[in-house]
């Protein structure tokens, strides 16, 4: 397992990848993306020069979405994401941590559609999962 990135709350895409790209001279890895079953716009922005850690930047499409009521608490850090070689088994060896599923894997838009999940830890830490089965980790 291996820190992937970490989620950042905002109200609008755009601004915030001005925002990193000005202050800290991160620059966006691509276009923003869509994702339906999240109803999220989501765009990851990184370092370069080799480091491996990113930002991704999630703004609610709609008031439905799972981070509208997260951004109308001002938004922010959102969760940590942590690449997994084996999703199912990294989920049994949360749920033996004392971790709440917030549901079943399914395909992330802005992972190339690789099996995502999201847990609640017993440290009150919102933590998302993304498989990458290709590859050691």
């Amino acid at each position: 397992m291996k820190l992937h990135h970490i989620g950042k709350v905002v109200e609008d895409i755009n601004k915030g990848v001005r925002y990193y790209e000005s202050t800290f001279g991160l620059k966006s890895m691509g276009k923003a993306v869509i994702d339906p079953i999240q109803k999220v716009e989501v765009v990851f922005v990184e370092m370069g020069s080799g480091n491996d850690v990113t930002i991704e930047l999630i703004s609610p499409m709609s008031k439905d979405s799972p981070v509208a009521a997260f951004l109308k608490q001002g938004g922010g850090l959102h969760h940590l994401c942590f690449e997994v070689k084996d999703i199912h088994k990294s989920i049994e060896e949360f749920k033996e941590k004392g971790a709440l599923v917030l549901g079943k894997p399914v395909p992330g838009k802005g992972h190339q559609d690789r099996l995502t999940v999201w847990l609640y830890t017993s440290e009150k830490e919102l933590v998302e999962l993304v498989e990458n089965a290709g590859e050691d980790i």
